[in-house]
């Protein structure tokens, strides 16, 4: 790959107070390569259209000095339908053989494009190539490393229920792709507003492309105070049960709904009733499917709640709630005793009852468990020998 041309999206939308330090982490980069800089603002209403004008004139009268052979930026500052819909655009008017997204308040590290060129020339069976990276705060300073590991489509299509959390360890800022791959698989679904670059790389590995993990510093996701990422506890859930509704055929969904009414919740003081009111527009994106599939998802989240039940009972038994708790399992033995043979449910209804006998015993266990599984079977990346 002789030269190429490395086409990046960066979506925005009222962002002026990063945007500069975002299109100077693009236009600085340095390497045997051009760049195709797209950037589809949204319409903002602050300085962003004066930043993106700026660097534009700068690039077209030459002032800016480019380290690499050659800069373009084309721009737009229009409605769109959100952060999907503007990369779609801008994918489809771009002209690259690599490509890849920035949001307007992240950035690429220093080497990144130079690191993705020479990777894709020395494997050109590898389809997408994804790096590390760091997360940082809105001063620009290090929170903490994104290290990230070889792709596992399993991995990818799971939860870690003993910490809470989602399996997406592939940082979306260090991320690369061939334009093969868009011709293979498609465009993003504007259908995800929140974990859209999840499903785009489950999407590439159910279709048997090649996520190839490359062991450097790309990118940098800057986490702040209003934004998507933190805006809600939960605000991911609903993206990731129709990713795994989708993938899992499905199939096996109850366990992952009841810790989507157990992160709701949470949010709501374990008050468990307002949260399973809670799920409308979950299954309002469900009311296209047909009417087989959507009795099967409706068996599967009352399944969820049972599970959710448990859950919460135990967590009213950590707070020294035993009243509350109690009344969360005498609730699931009169709605579904069967419960009891569904995996999950098994082992939150024994460690309560195990808890009750043993007291902080079980607790410190799993606590010990949780460590141990994380440290061995997720944390290993960070390892030497990954």
């Amino acid at each position: 790959m002789n030269s190429p041309i490395i086409s990046i999206i960066t979506p925005s939308y009222n962002q002026g107070h990063y945007l500069e330090e975002t299109i100077l982490s693009v236009i600085t980069q340095e390497g045997d390569f051009s760049i195709d800089y797209l950037i589809m603002d949204g319409g903002s209403t602050d300085n962003s259209v004066e930043i993106i004008r700026r660097y534009s004139d700068m690039l077209a009268s030459g002032t800016f000095v480019c380290k690499c052979k050659g800069v373009s930026i084309r721009w737009a500052s229009e409605k769109d339908k959100g952060q999907s819909d503007a990369i779609n655009k801008g994918i489809t008017q771009s002209h690259g053989e690599i490509l890849t997204y920035i949001n307007s308040d992240d950035l690429f590290s220093p080497g990144a494009f130079a690191h993705v060129v020479k990777f894709f020339h020395l494997n050109p069976e590898s389809d997408f190539v994804y790096g590390d990276g760091d997360v940082i705060d809105e001063r620009g300073e290090t929170i903490w490393e994104w290290l990230s590991r070889p792709y596992r489509h399993s991995v990818m299509l799971s939860y870690h229920f003993l910490w809470n959390d989602f399996s997406n360890y592939i940082m979306q800022q260090s991320t690369f792709w061939r334009r093969r791959a868009v011709n293979r698989i498609g465009l993003f679904d504007a259908s995800f507003h929140y974990a859209m670059d999840a499903e785009y790389w489950i999407r590439a590995g159910d279709a048997g492309l090649v996520l190839s993990h490359l062991r450097e510093k790309l990118g940098k996701f800057r986490l702040i105070r209003g934004t998507k990422s933190l805006s809600s506890p939960t605000v991911f859930w609903e993206d990731y049960l129709e990713i795994f509704r989708k993938y899992r055929k499905n199939r096996g969904l109850s366990k992952y709904l009841a810790f989507y009414y157990f992160n709701l919740a949470l949010s709501f003081n374990l008050d468990v009733d307002r949260a399973f009111l809670s799920d409308r527009r979950l299954f309002e994106r469900w009311n296209s499917l047909e009417e087989k599939v959507r009795k099967s998802l409706s068996r599967q989240a009352n399944r969820g709640k049972s599970i959710c039940r448990l859950v919460v009972a135990n967590e009213h038994r950590k707070k020294n709630e035993p009243m509350n708790g109690a009344k969360q399992i005498r609730r699931v033995l009169k709605e579904d005793p069967l419960i009891l043979f569904h995996p999950f449910g098994a082992f939150y209804a024994l460690r309560y009852l195990l808890s009750i006998v043993g007291g902080g015993r079980v607790d410190r266990w799993q606590a010990g468990l949780a460590s141990w599984y994380r440290r061995n079977r997720y944390d290993y990346r960070y390892h030497a020998n990954d």
